[in-house]
């Protein structure tokens, strides 16, 4: 199937169907882009996760004194350790009943062989102190992240992503493939990557001649 295009002197030329790229190749230069800014995403990335993770130290020390949340998670604390003392005194109490008879009725709550196991079961029902301070630190990585994304190396992280979204897009908008490899060739040269490699090749070649 053939394809027409005017042309500014309102000729019609014909572009064959082989012109444009196929789903094949517009594929596989998808892929090749990906394996060229990747890299530098990922190291890029490292650099910005060493940032959230000592900012979120000290984002968590602040955000709980601000919500006054180690208050709440001492209260806890304390409440847990009272709850403990006092299931302890309940079972001492019920497990030393003398009476034969109601002692067979004894629930195994009361019983102290397994005491201790009982204890640590009765409190994965309710909300922990760990629980806080795990909800605390979510917290505090999601402000981290949001100061780190303000630094130079967040910057660098966002402005490779957009080169590579453009990148993409010109894989997909251009229709001609000779076209494509200049642009391609002149949106990654922003970030240091040679898109033709024979062509620097054979100009790093000309310089040891």
């Amino acid at each position: 199937m053939s394809i027409l295009k005017i042309n500014k002197n309102n000729n019609e030329v014909k572009m064959t169907k082989s012109t444009y790229p196929t789903k094949y190749q517009l594929e596989h230069l998808k892929k090749r882009i990906n394996n060229e800014i990747d890299p530098l995403i990922d190291q890029a990335q490292l650099s910005v996760k060493s940032i959230v993770a000592d900012l979120t130290e000290s984002a968590e020390l602040k955000l709980a004194k601000k919500i006054k949340a180690d208050v709440v998670i001492k209260e806890l604390e304390q409440a847990i350790e009272q709850l403990e003392i006092k299931q302890r005194k309940a079972q001492t109490f019920f497990g030393k009943i003398k009476d034969p008879d109601l002692k067979g009725q004894l629930s195994y709550k009361f019983d102290t062989k397994d005491r201790d196991s009982y204890y640590r079961s009765s409190y994965s029902k309710g909300i922990e102190p760990s629980d806080c301070r795990d909800q605390l630190r979510e917290w505090a990585q999601y402000l981290a992240q949001k100061e780190a994304e303000k630094t130079p190396e967040g910057a660098k992280v966002k402005e490779l992503k957009l080169y590579k979204q453009s990148a993409i897009n010109s894989v997909f908008e251009c229709g001609v493939p000779e076209q494509l490899n200049i642009v391609l060739e002149k949106v990654l040269n922003g970030v240091g990557i040679v898109w033709n490699k024979t062509k620097a090749l054979q100009l790093e070649n000309k310089g040891y001649n």
